[in-house]
């Protein structure tokens, strides 16, 4: 059997891999290099280091996962021998002008992480504010999860009902998701509850943050390695069901210069782009993919100090900047206290959201992307998805974060993968169990 992946990105690869393992895969990708990876850059280890001219790859943006809510990327990573380590991600909130008003630091003791403050980082009132809502909100969204009571409503509402400090709201609940999950604060208050209470619950308290020791490349690598065959800069125009010259079911692809049939084809972009390529989807295919918006994104790397806290002192591995002229937090990692091979290279950062640019001379790489907002349109448009997507006979096959439920992550790109590859299988009445060791839970 002939099948076709469009999109690099982490869902495309794997899904690629996983079907490769079976059947002849073609991945198509529209950059030079798979879109997981496209958008990385050289960072170099400075005159401190043994090799003053090497340099390190850096992910943009960093990915970075915890075990509770990646149990699928985790088995992912272990099938393809992927180092991980844990990494710190404690935060300094600070004001418009740098001026830190809570900070959260983290204790690491193997793959356990505890949060946890220093007097002088709850000395103020506000600080104490945010962290008596934080003990209150935990509690409560914990329970009303076990109790099946968020169900159908928004962060807004469950807000609503609740008596939880305004200093906590909008300066530590609101600035973490809107980070986490790339969006505004409007966006984070019409987040899915359950969503939201699912991702706290996961062990997020309990576990430490993870990265691959090598990064995105390496995952790139190995994934790369088991797909028959991969084609950059593919130039795919478009798609449609046809016939094959023998009369058989097939979906053809338009590239530059010609076209190809294949027995199945899956769209692992976004879902924007996929109802742009998609020419003959079906009127509830169409219905469903529309109900997907996204949100721009920037991502600048940078060497520019002035986007951490004031003071050195007060630096963390994140650093939120939350002002109430910003529809979001301008969030800004620095990089060298996430990944060790920079531990003593001169600082660099990576910022999400800027609401200003870095001076041009500090600048290091750019990336633009968009992400996929959360929120009832989209809880309705991935239910009536999934319901398309078990039907039988289906050739054209809809794979990414945005696919599957809770946080548009890695986790979400990889376990959507999964079920169209287990989709695929069934479809042409495969019985043996799940694919590879990822798809069992």
């Amino acid at each position: 059997m002939n099948i076709a992946v469009v999109g690099g990105g982490i869902a495309g690869l794997a899904c690629a891999w996983m079907l490769s393992r079976r059947y002849a895969v073609t991945l198509f990708e529209r950059h030079a290099q798979p879109g997981f990876v496209a958008s990385s850059v050289a960072v170099p280890l400075g005159e401190g280091s043994p090799d003053s001219t090497a340099s390190v790859r850096v992910d943009v943006p960093l990915r970075v996962f915890y075990p509770g809510y990646y149990p699928t990327l985790m088995r992912l990573y272990a099938a393809l021998g992927v180092a991980t380590e844990p990494v710190s991600y404690a935060t300094t909130f600070m004001g418009a002008a740098g001026q830190p008003y809570f900070r959260w630091r983290n204790l690491r003791l193997g793959g356990f992480s505890m949060p946890y403050v220093l007097p002088r980082d709850v000395a103020g009132p506000r600080a104490r504010r945010i962290v008596q809502g934080a003990l209150c909100f935990n509690r409560q969204s914990r329970a009303a999860l076990a109790r099946g009571e968020l169900a159908g409503r928004s962060l807004r509402d469950f807000l609503a009902a609740g008596a939880f400090p305004a200093d906590y709201v909008q300066g530590l609940l609101l600035p973490a998701l809107a980070t986490i999950a790339t969006c505004t604060t409007e966006d984070a208050l019409d987040y899915p509850a359950d969503v939201v209470a699912g991702y706290m619950a996961a062990g997020l308290a309990r576990q430490s943050v993870r990265r691959a020791v090598l990064g995105a490349d390496a995952v790139a690598v190995r994934l790369l390695a088991g797909i028959t065959q991969v084609v950059c800069s593919a130039g795919v125009q478009g798609l449609h069901h046809a016939r094959a010259r023998d009369g058989r079911p097939a979906v053809r692809v338009m590239r530059e210069g010609g076209a190809q049939d294949f027995d199945h084809v899956v769209l692992a972009t976004q879902a924007n782009q996929a109802l742009a390529l998609w020419q003959d989807a079906s009127a509830p295919d169409r219905a469903a993919l529309q109900g997907f918006a996204y949100r721009p994104l920037q991502v600048v790397m940078h060497t520019d100090a002035s986007f951490m806290p004031a003071q050195p002192r007060d630096w963390s591995p994140v650093n939120a900047r939350v002002a109430d002229t910003l529809d979001r937090p301008e969030t800004t990692i620095w990089v060298n206290a996430v990944q060790p091979a920079l531990r003593h290279a001169p600082p660099v950062f990576q910022t999400v959201h800027p609401q200003r640019q870095p001076r041009e001379a500090l600048v290091i790489g750019r990336a633009q992307f968009e992400r996929p907002l959360v929120n009832a349109q989209s809880q309705r448009a991935l239910a009536a998805l999934q319901v398309l997507q078990a039907q039988p006979g289906r050739r054209v096959w809809l794979c990414g974060s945005y696919a599957h439920s809770g946080v548009p992550l890695l986790e979400s790109a990889v376990r959507s993968a999964t079920e169209v590859a287990r989709a695929i299988e069934a479809c042409e009445g495969v019985r043996q169990p799940g694919l590879v060791a990822v798809s069992s839970a």
